[in-house]
């Protein structure tokens, strides 16, 4: 067909090549190419950053204050990166496919078929797997049918590998306006303490005592998973011949917090940050060596019920502590004073070393749960002395009746103890002996009542537990009164090194490293392989080549194309007829081996008034 020849736009410059119907020496179709590459580079780009969270997008107070907006984002670059890749991956076999064809000696038809948009993967497996030798069908098409495979796979792969191991992290950032020093946190044991609860030890070491190591509002477990799947429940053995480690973060309770925030922000947020807190590390050992020394005991008893406990000192600041109790048919016979052959009894046994270390701690403003914690500082032994926790045990272990008449055993402020939490330790172990008897697994129920009672005495046994109250803050007037109200559990804490403060709620995507790693390696190679095929094919369109395709294959090879034989002669329709009724496909395949494809060629001719046209050669 005869078309008017285009003119070179007076715009552009004279050094940037020109031919006909191109633009910039390419065809439309590079350039495409081109531009869906660039698009690929960029989103790419990213995606990685965002991915790593290098990404300024991750600031954006839409993104970073939503879960389903963090993810979508990531979902959003990803699947744009992957849209550019395929089309560039396309554009790139059609410029590899065009630049062989309008090569002097053309390209064999099954590398055409292989390079073929229109070419499904069925089509590819029988140009790649046939059966044909090396001198009936050509290695070629074997090849680029394999790797049209392969990048028709790597797109979707991509989408799946940089979604496997996603994950959003909540992060908890402190509102700058509500920032307050303060002097919550752990303090140091003192057993003195233990004689000062008065009727407040009934309260602390009450019912719930056996959940103190797992209750959430202020217990955090650090048991190894490892250990947990194979033998251990929360870092205690089944059973008295298994040995696990059990690690706790015990922190203060969000109602000693709390109180002290003013109530401006707390509508902005529904999370109270206490940073740079000290927190006591609590790590056990449960079922250790029954042959070790054992330097202090005391017994203890309520009613029938007996038990006994032993604490020692280790090394690198760990205690040895034992608890044994009389055996339930003993204490239904009411036989624990007379026979003693229960303290040879293997018992309860656990290691326990606690430490000082440094964190912040997020809790639900609502529930006061522990939502997440991180800590700052290495643990800090907190050098107790198994004398004085024991000495402190016999005080909340007692359960002699108070003496109302007697002066000095009274707490001015919270009265007299009434030493119940004694009579409910013994009534547990009582239970637990007699479950054991039919389930030996109970052991572990034990071994957790003597970890949760050696955490409960250090937590409460210390200088300003009840700091936060307002009783430091009586008139001087009550100090004859209140001799000692501003000692002990009621003694201020002055020594502000924490922060508490409303915070924030920023989710931040995590994407895997060897997932991360794998998508961008995968797709960097497959983007530079496009841009090293590109810029080959754009060198030669610009040196010599002159086809003209469109943006549809199947009417460039029906235009612009010439199937010829293996002498160069143009296949005839009814030779073309022939092949399509060829039933058997090795005999297809054979037939098509020996076919090639090269470029209709056109020449300029003149038109009506003037103008220069083309024709095809046939």
């Amino acid at each position: 067909m005869p078309r008017p020849k285009r003119q070179r736009p007076i715009w552009l410059p004279s050094y940037v090549p020109f031919k006909d119907g191109r633009y910039l020496g390419l065809a439309k179709q590079t350039l495409l190419g081109w531009s869906a590459l660039l698009l690929c580079s960029l989103f790419f780009t990213l995606t990685v950053s965002y991915a790593s969270g290098r990404s300024a997008l991750s600031q954006v107070a839409v993104v970073r204050t939503s879960q389903s907006n963090t993810l979508l984002v990531l979902r959003i670059l990803s699947e744009a990166t992957a849209i550019f890749l395929a089309a560039s991956i396309h554009s790139t076999f059609e410029l590899v496919q065009w630049v062989l064809i309008s090569c002097p000696g053309g390209v064999g038809l099954p590398q055409v078929l292989a390079l073929q948009s229109g070419t499904g993967p069925l089509g590819l497996l029988a140009l790649a797997f046939n059966p044909l030798s090396s001198e009936q069908w050509p290695i070629g098409s074997r090849c680029l049918s394999l790797l049209r495979l392969v990048a028709q796979l790597t797109v979707p792969l991509l989408g799946v590998l940089i979604m496997a191991q996603v994950d959003i992290e909540t992060l908890y950032l402190p509102i700058k306006e509500s920032v307050h020093p303060s002097s919550i946190g752990m303090q140091p044991f003192n057993h003195t303490v233990a004689s000062q609860l008065g009727v407040m030890q009934d309260l602390f070491f009450n019912l719930d005592y056996t959940s103190f190591l797992s209750d959430p509002l202020h217990a955090i477990n650090l048991a190894p998973k490892s250990d947990e799947a194979v033998r251990c429940t929360k870092g205690m053995g089944g059973s008295g011949q298994s040995s696990c480690l059990r690690h706790v973060l015990v922190a203060q309770k969000l109602n000693h917090i709390y109180a002290a925030l003013p109530p401006e922000h707390q509508g902005k947020s529904g999370v109270v940050l206490a940073q740079r807190q000290q927190v006591y590390s609590f790590e056990y050992q449960d079922n250790i060596d029954r042959t070790k020394s054992i330097d202090h005991c005391s017994g203890f008893e309520s009613g029938p019920v007996e038990y006994r406990i032993c604490l020692s000192e280790g090394t690198d600041g760990w205690l040895h502590a034992f608890m044994v109790s009389c055996p339930a048919n003993l204490v239904r016979t009411k036989g624990c004073r007379d026979d003693k052959s229960w303290l040879s009894s293997p018992g309860f046994s656990t290691a326990f070393r606690p430490s000082f270390l440094k964190a912040t701690i997020a809790y639900d403003r609502i529930s006061g749960i522990i939502l997440s914690h991180n800590t700052e500082t290495a643990p800090t032994p907190a050098k107790v002395s198994s004398v004085d926790v024991l000495s402190a045990l016999r005080v909340i272990l007692n359960t002699t009746v108070p003496d109302l008449d007697t002066p000095s055993r009274q707490n001015p402020i919270l009265g007299h103890p009434t030493h119940f939490f004694g009579r409910l330790l013994a009534a547990h172990l009582y239970r637990i002996s007699e479950l054991m008897d039919s389930n030996p697994e109970a052991h572990l129920k034990g071994v957790n009542a003597l970890q949760c009672l050696l955490a409960l005495t250090l937590f409460y046994c210390q200088n300003g537990v009840l700091s936060q109250t307002v009783v430091y803050r009586y008139p001087n007037s009550t100090a004859p009164r209140l001799q000692n109200y501003q000692t002990g559990i009621f003694k201020k804490k002055d020594i502000k090194t924490a922060t508490i403060a409303y915070a924030e709620t920023n989710y931040k995507i995590n994407v895997g490293k060897d997932t991360l790693i794998a998508y961008t390696v995968i797709s960097g190679v497959t983007i530079f392989i496009c841009l090293v095929a590109l810029i080959v094919g754009s060198l030669m369109e610009l040196a010599k080549l002159d086809a003209e395709p469109t943006l549809w294959p199947a009417f460039d090879f029906w235009t612009q194309c010439r199937v010829e034989d293996s002498g160069g002669k143009l296949l005839s329709a009814t030779e073309r007829t022939e092949l399509a009724w060829i039933y058997d496909g090795r005999d297809l395949l054979r037939a098509m081996g020996g076919l090639k494809v090269t470029r209709r060629k056109r020449k300029m001719r003149a038109v009506e008034e003037g103008d220069a046209g083309v024709v095809d050669d046939g």
